[in-house]
């Protein structure tokens, strides 16, 4: 049976919150044109709105890198002013701590971070006031009132040595240190990792309730709530010394997300903004999931499900040049990023990329039938059409190619027909395709034989691989009524651009 759309008017104005935020991972390696290069390229066809990133206090940035010597911002102004010029601001992450700042050894990542409280809190607070003094005397007043200050990054796990309790201080101070050089800076947190069940078996968002206890007894602003809804998980096993996979239902996203919009509007801090600020397949660097088409229809199908329930969801993270762990052996080896070393487009990539050319206002939307039909202006609409389906097996690996194969499986096509009302009586279609034979640049990389470092010549072959399918047809209409019949194939996504001709 046809779905029948109006496509003349009505819909819903949706903020597209698909795009306030991307991340990347350290600060220091933003000053690489490389991961500049990948950032312009993704503001370019994604529309990223705001950068998140770790470690603008780690020692790699020259900060400040003796107590007894002066501050220096000169590689902060350099990412900033380059961000700034692309189109793309800061979300600001308070983290982490010069070494001689650091009260024990604990380090994380090969840059080894220091994960730990500082010696003295003075310090902290001195670090971030002089920090946010001297970003609103470049920058301006009214522009960085529009950034966020997030203090930390995931302190429920083995990024913090301290305690709960430490870290509440550690907020405490940031708070008063952002606020001082201007109370209506927006400051925020806990920036926790992972939803994890209690003890009925119900996903809660990591020390999020006591987060907002603590603030309200001590009378201290939250204006924005951050943590990370990943809906799988990579848990150490102490057992067998590995670390394992689990998976959660499909719908695990959007479940998160409503109960955390719950326990906002319920807490003290209705007003207070939503970031989820980091989320993907998986939060595993290893995950070969990342490369695959089964990437680019779980985010559309997640992202559209989701609407309307928090002020960002953001990928986890921009690009695979990445040292939280030992760099990536070859081109495509499961990485983080939406874009591979060379900066080679992924699925997901092309999943942003899609949502991005959609217009404001929201006509339709089934994540279930995997169809959302958008509207731009009075003479353009997009349609997509996608067809996701969970993962068949959690019992294999993602960490490699034989074991993603198996736990992702093969589903069968999605045949769509839909009947469009209120169109011109002539009309542009333009389609992008995105499937196991198209835009899929990792399939590309294995058929040219996988080498490990693509040269030149291999690259711009991939190049070409990598993007999606591409068609542009004309079509009259019938009194405004156009009808569509397109057959999508396992883990493809379609894009379907429609403007009067």
């Amino acid at each position: 049976m046809a779905l029948k759309i109006d496509m003349s008017g009505g819909g819903k104005v949706v903020k597209p919150y698909w795009k306030r935020m991307i991340c990347a991972d350290r600060a220091g390696l933003s000053l690489r044109a490389d991961v500049r290069e990948h950032l312009a390229m993704a503001v370019r066809e994604c529309g990223f709105q705001s950068l998140r990133q770790h470690g603008m206090f780690h020692d790699d940035m020259f900060i400040w890198v003796e107590k007894d010597k002066g501050f220096n911002f000169q590689y902060l102004f350099s990412n900033y002013d380059y961000y700034l010029g692309i189109g793309i601001r800061p979300f600001v992450e308070l983290s982490f701590l010069p070494r001689w700042m650091a009260s024990d050894d604990k380090t994380v990542f090969t840059s080894k971070c220091p994960a730990c409280p500082p010696k003295d809190l003075a310090d902290w607070r001195k670090m971030v006031f002089t920090t946010v003094k001297h970003l609103v005397e470049r920058y301006g007043i009214e522009e960085v009132r529009t950034w966020h200050f997030e203090t930390w990054n995931e302190p429920n796990i083995p990024f913090w040595s301290g305690t709960q309790a430490q870290y509440f201080e550690l907020y405490r101070q940031a708070v008063l240190a952002v606020k001082s050089v201007d109370a209506s800076l927006r400051v925020g947190g806990p920036a926790t990792a992972n939803f994890t069940p209690d003890s009925t078996g119900v996903y809660k968002p990591s020390w999020v309730e006591d987060f907002f206890a603590f603030c309200d007894k001590e009378k201290l602003p939250v204006d924005f709530v951050s943590t990370h809804p990943y809906p799988t998980d990579y848990p150490f096993d102490d057992n067998t010394k590995t670390c394992k996979c689990v998976v959660r239902d499909r719908k695990s996203t959007f479940c998160d997300l409503t109960l955390l919009r719950q326990m906002v509007n319920a807490s003290p801090f209705q007003k207070a903004e939503i970031h989820c600020n980091e989320w993907g397949t998986s939060p595993s660097c290893r995950d070969r999931t990342h490369d695959h088409v089964f990437s680019g229809t779980f985010h559309l199908e997640n992202l559209l499900r989701c609407t309307g329930l928090v002020d960002s969801l953001a990928r986890w993270s921009l690009s695979d040049i990445t040292e939280e762990g030992v760099p990536g052996h070859e081109e495509f080896f499961g990485g983080w990023g939406i874009v591979s070393p060379h900066g080679l487009k992924k699925p997901a990539f092309h999943a942003f990329a899609f949502l991005n050319r959609c217009g404001g206002t929201l006509i339709h939307n089934d994540p279930d039938q995997g169809v959302a039909v958008f509207q731009s202006d009075a003479n353009s609409w997009q349609v997509l059409l996608y067809n996701h389906h969970p993962y068949a097996s959690t019992e294999a690996t993602w960490e490699t190619v034989e074991g993603i194969e198996k736990m992702i499986g093969v589903g069968p096509s999605r045949h769509f027909v839909l009947e469009l009302a209120g169109l011109p009586h002539r009309v542009r279609i333009k389609s992008a395709l995105v499937d196991r034979e198209h835009g899929w640049a990792e399939q590309a990389w294995r058929q040219m034989g996988a080498p490990t470092w693509p040269n030149a010549r291999q690259l711009d072959r991939l190049r070409l691989e990598q993007e999606p399918a591409r068609a542009t047809r004309t079509a009259n209409t019938i009194e405004g009524r156009l009808s569509i019949s397109e057959t999508v194939g396992d883990l493809g996504m379609l894009l379907l651009e429609i403007e009067s001709a």
